[in-house]
């Protein structure tokens, strides 16, 4: 399923890593979802304000090749506090996700993205129409990963442990689209690897 060699992957300005996590709490992993509702309530507004802010970074590219750092860091904010409360949900027991566009503030959970110094001003014009691959790997990726999940939850309701096969696959995914995220937000001009690694 990788096309990129390992260094073409981790060169990616896109960073996004879940450490494992050693214990779950049996039963937690069913009911993370309902404690993380006002998390995922500010998520989905972040999810909105964040494709806003692109909105507006598409116009100050297209005139400047530039994407101002403070519209930047503000957009990775919002999506960074996003993939925390996945993370959250997903994987790990706690601590519960801080309320913080910061990075380092959640243990459980490394995102950030580094800012080109200039950008190519008519790639986001087509960059949705060129990412078009990445939808149809992401659909199916994500598929796969609520059967991955379940299955997971399954095996820690009776152990107590999360399967490390199925953790790395839901990193991986959740690394994949990220990138693709950055990419569509106009972050950067790199086209994502067709990787999970």
């Amino acid at each position: 399923m990788t096309t990129d060699t390992p260094t073409e992957t981790a060169a990616y300005p896109v960073r996004f890593e879940v450490p494992y996590p050693e214990d779950c709490g049996r039963l937690r992993i069913l009911i993370r979802w309902i404690l993380a509702i006002p998390q995922l309530f500010v998520a989905s507004i972040l999810q909105d304000f964040a494709q806003l802010l692109a909105f507006f970074a598409f116009w100050v590219i297209l005139f400047t090749k530039n994407y101002p750092e403070p519209l930047f860091r503000l957009v990775v904010g919002a999506t960074r506090w996003q993939y925390n409360v996945s993370a959250y949900v997903l994987m790990h027991d706690g601590p519960y996700p801080p309320f913080s566009f910061d990075d380092g503030v959640y243990p459980n959970l490394s995102y950030d993205v580094v800012r080109q110094d200039e950008y190519n001003r008519w790639l986001p014009l087509v960059k949705w129409l060129i990412a078009f691959p990445h939808y149809v790997m992401l659909m199916l990726l994500g598929i796969a990963a609520v059967f991955v999940w379940l299955y997971a939850a399954i095996v820690v309701v009776f152990t107590g442990r999360f399967p490390r096969g199925p953790f790395n696959f839901l990193v991986g995914v959740g690394r994949w689209a990220a990138r693709v995220s950055a990419y569509l937000l106009l972050q950067t001009d790199r086209y994502p690897p067709f990787s999970m690694s």
